[in-house]
């Protein structure tokens, strides 16, 4: 298979957050008078994504609303008497106070990719407002595309989000690798389309997979050349 683009998944993948979102909910929370736990905010965090449903695409305007709700419901979901208020206070804090950071690996194996002329995409759960993010990171300049499901409508592990990036690259799936660290969005999505998946796991988290796995980016880079 000769590889033509190359898609990238972008949080646990390009970029970490400092300090982690649910570190600064604690802090937020305790500054209104609630003691939550990162273990127990972790708890409740699914359940809180399954019950609230966001109509894709989503404005930044929305965004901001949908975090708020959010962030209320996870504090009723803990016990405890939260208003939309103390939602606003907790998007704030955690948006005014976290930072991104580009994993070691990133720039040394995007600019050799992008300089052998592969066709790159970044292909991300994310909403609208990430582009401020990749632009202060400098990531945009790598990507031929930028495809974020709170634009486009579209979640991974949904195919649709995978063709958009594909169709608007005009590329095949099987001229396509996607990489990701999430197994169910990134691994199983790609499959769904016929894009060859390689699970990125920098953590160690995945045993016994049915796919291409590796453990940095830089093991990715070299792996690149048994698809030429």
């Amino acid at each position: 298979m000769d590889v033509v683009g190359v898609f990238f998944d972008l949080g646990g993948t390009l970029v970490w957050p400092e300090p982690p979102g649910e570190v600064l909910f604690c802090e937020a929370s305790q500054l209104i008078g609630f003691q939550v736990s990162p273990c127990d905010l972790l708890k409740v965090i699914a359940d809180i994504d399954r019950q609230i449903y966001v109509p894709l695409p989503i404005t930044r305007k929305q965004e901001a609303d949908f975090f708020a709700y959010g962030n209320m419901m996870a504090l009723r979901k803990l016990g405890f008497e939260a208003t939309l208020s103390h939602g606003w206070f907790i998007h704030h804090y955690i948006h005014d106070r976290i930072q991104y950071h580009k994993f070691y690996d990133v720039d040394k194996v995007l600019s050799p990719l992008k300089g052998a002329g592969l066709k790159l995409g970044l292909v991300s759960n994310a909403v609208p407002s990430t582009r401020d993010k990749i632009s202060a990171l400098a990531l945009d300049t790598y990507f031929d595309t930028i495809v974020l499901s709170g634009e486009v409508g579209y979640e991974k592990p949904d195919p649709e989000i995978f063709e958009t990036a594909l169709e608007t690259l005009s590329l095949t799936p099987e001229e396509t690798v996607h990489v990701g660290d999430n197994y169910h969005a990134d691994v199983e999505g790609a499959h769904k389309v016929g894009i060859t998946p390689v699970l990125l796991d920098r953590a160690d988290r995945y045993h016994d997979v049915s796919c291409i796995k590796v453990k940095n980016l830089t093991e990715f880079k070299e792996l690149i050349h048994i698809f030429k």
